[in-house]
This record gives C-alpha cells, sequence and structure tokens, in this order.
C-alpha cells in the first residue's frame, strides 16, 4: 500500500489505515444475532501492521422498529467479520441503523464526537462506524477519517496533543447517505479544537506516531498544539496558502522532527509571548491578549479573546445591571468600571483596573497593571527600534495600530511596512495574524471612545488610558489613527480602552 506524507510545509496524496479497540462485555440479553463486516481499502486496512479486524467485546448499539439494543462482538475468520449477540435492550424489527461504539450515539440519529481523546500506542481509541441495513446483514463504513502525527524530538516527553480547525471537529454531527458513503453533517455543541491525551508522558526521541480521529474538514485544519510532561508547549499553525485536510476513510500523515519543534516555556494566563522594554533601566512587559472587558450583572472581568476584538457601539448601554460586556472605562475606574459621568471631577483617584482578578488573566488580583505615559511614551518613541517597531495595520477587517516587540522575526509570508501610513499598509488575514502574533506582535484595536452614554469614531481612532493624571481634570492616554500615534491628555470622563500588562519577573 502506498504512504505519502503530508507535512506543515506541503500537502500530499493519502493513504488509508484504521484499527478498532475493545469495550467491556455487559450483562447477556435476549440472543439476538448480526452479522456483522467492517470498511476496508483493497482488503489490506492496516494500521502499524495491524488489519482492520473485530475484537472480542466490542460494543454496537443496534436500533429498529422496538429501540435500541447492545449487542457484543465475536470475531470471525476472517476477523473483519464478527456476529453480533444482543446483551441488553430490544431491537425488534428493521430497517437497522447501527453504530460503534454504542456510546456513540444516544438516540439513534445523530452521534456526539468527543473533543478529547486518549492515546492507545499504534491504536485508535473506539473508531466510529455506522451501518444500515433491511436485514441482519451490516455492513460498517467508517464515519471520520484520521490524522497521524509522526513526532521526534530529543529529551522531549508529550503529554496533550491538540488539533484546531477551521470547522467544529467535535460536538453532535448527523449522518447523511451520499452515493453509499456516510457524510457527517456538524448540529451544534462543538468546537474546533480535539485534544489528545496521553495516559502517562510520551517519549518522542527515537520518532513515536499519534493517532487522532477526526470528521471530515474540508475547512482545512488551522494549528497544532504539543505540551510537555516539564511544562513547555509548542504550537505550530498551517502556513498560509497551505491545505492541510482529513478526509472520511484516510490517514493524513504530518511529520514534524528535531527541527520544527521548538518548545518552549509556558506563558502566564493571558498573556502574549512578545517582550516590550518599557524603561531606561531595561523593565520589561508582556501585553494581555486582548483589551480588558466588563460585564456588571455577574461582577467579572476578562480579557477578549482575541486582540481584534472590541465591543464597540454596545458600550452605550453602560450602566449598574448591564448583562453584556463593555471595553471604554473613564479613567482609573477599577472599582468602579460602570461609572459613566461627564462631571471630570467624580474621577479623582486613580484605582487602576489590574487591582481585580481577571477571569482568563490567572485569576488573581493585582497580577496585571495599566501602563504609565513614560512607559507608553517610551515603548513608542524611546525604545530601541522604535520607529521601525508601530504601524497602523487591519488585522481580520478590523483597523488598529500593531506594535512589535524588541527582539522579532518577520514570520514568512508576511509584510510589515512601518509606520503610520494607512489602514492597508498592512493588512493581514487570520491565519497571517496567527504568525505575527506567535512572533510576539501586539494589536490595538480602533475601539473609539464613549462620553456619557455616547459612543464615537469605531473602527477609526484609537484611545488608550495610561495610570498618569495630568490634571485635576485630565489624564494621560495614547491614541492613534491611520496616520499618526502619539501621547495626548484629555477628560478624565471619557471612557477609552484599557490594554493591561505583565511585567516580566
Amino acid at each position: 500500500m502506498k504512504r505519502t506524507l503530508v507535512s506543515l510545509l506541503s500537502l500530499m496524496t493519502l493513504s488509508s489505515l484504521f484499527t478498532l479497540t475493545s469495550c467491556q462485555k455487559e450483562t447477556a440479553g435476549d440472543g439476538t444475532q448480526f452479522r456483522a463486516t467492517m470498511e476496508s481499502r483493497d482488503g489490506k486496512t492496516v494500521l502499524n501492521g495491524t488489519a482492520l479486524n473485530w475484537v472480542e467485546g466490542d460494543q454496537v448499539a443496534i436500533y429498529g422498529t422496538a429501540g435500541c439494543g447492545i449487542y457484543s462482538a465475536t470475531p470471525q475468520t476472517p476477523a473483519t467479520v464478527a456476529t453480533l449477540d444482543n446483551v441488553s435492550g430490544t431491537t425488534g424489527d428493521g430497517p437497522f441503523r447501527a453504530f460503534y461504539p454504542s456510546t456513540l450515539t444516544t438516540d439513534g440519529v445523530s452521534i456526539t464526537l468527543p473533543a478529547t481523546q486518549t492515546t492507545v500506542d499504534g491504536s485508535l481509541v473506539d473508531f466510529p462506524m455506522y451501518a444500515e441495513s433491511a436485514t441482519n446483514q451490516l455492513s460498517f463504513r467508517n464515519l471520520c477519517g484520521v490524522l497521524k502525527l509522526h513526532l521526534t524530538k530529543a529529551n522531549t516527553n508529550i503529554t496533550t496533543i491538540s488539533v484546531t480547525a477551521n470547522a467544529p471537529i467535535n460536538g453532535n454531527f448527523t449522518i447523511s447517505n451520499m452515493n453509499g458513503e456516510p457524510v457527517l453533517y456538524y448540529a451544534e455543541g462543538g468546537t474546533n479544537t480535539v485534544t489528545l491525551t496521553c495516559t502517562t508522558a510520551q517519549a518522542i526521541d527515537n520518532g513515536r506516531d499519534f493517532y487522532i480521529t477526526l470528521p471530515a474538514t474540508f475547512d482545512s485544519l488551522k494549528s497544532i498544539e504539543l505540551n510537555t510532561d516539564d511544562g513547555r508547549y509548542c504550537i505550530k499553525p498551517v502556513k498560509e496558502g497551505v491545505c492541510i485536510s482529513v478526509q472520511r476513510n484516510t490517514v493524513t500523515e504530518i511529520e514534524l522532527g528535531e527541527n520544527d519543534l521548538n518548545f518552549v516555556e509556558p506563558l502566564p494566563q493571558g498573556a502574549l509571548p512578545g517582550l516590550f522594554t518599557i524603561n531606561a533601566n531595561g523593565g520589561q512587559v508582556r501585553f494581555s491578549q486582548g483589551n480588558l472587558q466588563y460585564q456588571a450583572s455577574t461582577d467579572t472581568w476578562r480579557f477578549a479573546e482575541h486582540q481584534y476584538d472590541m465591543v464597540g457601539n454596545a458600550n452605550s448601554n453602560i450602566s449598574a445591571t448591564y448583562s453584556g460586556w463593555i471595553d471604554l472605562f473613564g479613567w482609573g475606574t477599577g472599582n468602579n468600571p460602570t461609572l459613566a459621568s461627564t462631571n471630570n471631577s467624580d474621577y479623582g483617584t486613580f484605582v487602576d483596573w489590574g487591582v481585580n482578578a481577571v477571569s482568563n488573566g490567572g485569576g488573581e488580583p493585582n497580577t496585571w497593571r495599566t501602563l504609565t505615559n513614560s512607559e507608553w511614551y517610551y515603548l513608542r518613541y524611546t525604545r530601541a527600534g522604535a520607529g521601525s517597531k508601530y504601524a497602523a495595520a487591519t488585522v481580520n477587517g478590523v483597523h488598529g495600530l500593531v506594535y512589535l516587540p524588541d527582539s522579532w522575526t518577520l514570520p514568512e509570508g508576511c509584510t510589515f511596512s512601518a509606520g503610520t501610513n494607512g489602514w492597508t499598509a498592512n493588512s493581514y488575514t487570520l491565519s497571517q495574524w496567527a504568525e505575527m502574533e506567535a512572533s510576539g506582535a501586539v494589536f490595538l484595536p480602533a475601539a473609539g471612545c464613549r462620553w456619557g452614554t455616547g459612543v464615537y469614531s469605531v473602527g477609526y481612532y484609537g484611545y488608550y488610558w495610561s495610570s498618569t493624571p495630568y490634571n485635576t481634570n485630565g489624564a494621560y492616554y495614547m491614541r492613534f489613527n491611520d496616520y499618526s500615534a502619539g501621547m495626548l491628555n484629555g477628560n478624565r470622563g471619557d471612557g477609552r480602552s484599557v490594554r493591561l500588562v505583565r511585567d516580566n519577573n
């Protein structure tokens, strides 16, 4: 059988490889029996030299006119054939719908693919199959495909592998029959990520294969994240223009070797990887993963999920009972985030927003803080190469300002033109921005400002608070648009964005 390699650099021809693992046998039932065969390709479907076979005790759920019965497999010769004996429940007459494993469905209509899988060396756990028949002769068809990762890296033990696609790959799916082949359609309750968990850390020094069951991902895989037993991690995004898709009844092979896997120490929760010098003493900070947000109805603080996320005009709903999220705050309102007064004297004492526990920023108070006026100024004008490390940009259709970290390498396939030369001078797709972000770039969306309950300039201006007062009515902030970026001072009552930082200790 021909096998070819699919790497993160190119997409090649795929090969088909499958196996099954056993389930626990249940108490005997009414003795109704079925005959089951399973799908293979050219009669030679193998995985690590092991043929596709039924295993004694495999559990199958069969639905008929009377409901659902659970059946246990007894392999025949060849072992791609099995008899299925009833151990519980009643199926009744046909037509029949059969599911392997028996836990795949609870209603005989839709199936649930899990978000977490467990490694079995050289095999797959509960690889899903489906059969329809008017008789007791069941011909099972594979519902999913397999992503096979071959990993090699000295002194590295893998604990989890997470695969992210551009569409949901777990949750509830329905099954349709198309030209004799089952096709899965996503319904609800899932996410775009599946995680493979190792029961014990797996050494990859001499090379090791990992198998992940996935539905057909014609929208292509997005990234692979690897975690080790010593807390390090490695994220491999799929390069722009490369399509790596998993197809039904196939194995997609990816090989990552010593030079491909760059494991780094874990970041604090909610922090971005780039380091930025903010004073003459060499002090450095990491920016939070997104702008600060607050929900009054639950008294919850969080960082936006993505750097380009912003609440926008919905900030006009600011109130002590509002159940949505806001992200434009009056100056120093860490203890009173829904204050919307237009009287600047109501904002007399600065309380840093970082005194609060941020739910996705570690959950501990006093972990994050707001940059001072001098620190914003140093970042923009004074640090080494400052003039070449900022730019107006558009990310995923959102206008904003990019800051590059102290040490930085332009990712392959991306461009960067320094300065405020219009929003389109630097325009990034989601996959391009994923590489820019992984290299340490920070993006501040042009989220506008608020005065009272009026919201202005969303998408055209960004206003970010500092912690430094100007006078009794004003405070310093960093402002930008598509042709300028720098420090100004203005009304404390203006609602502006907050982007917290964490000192790199």
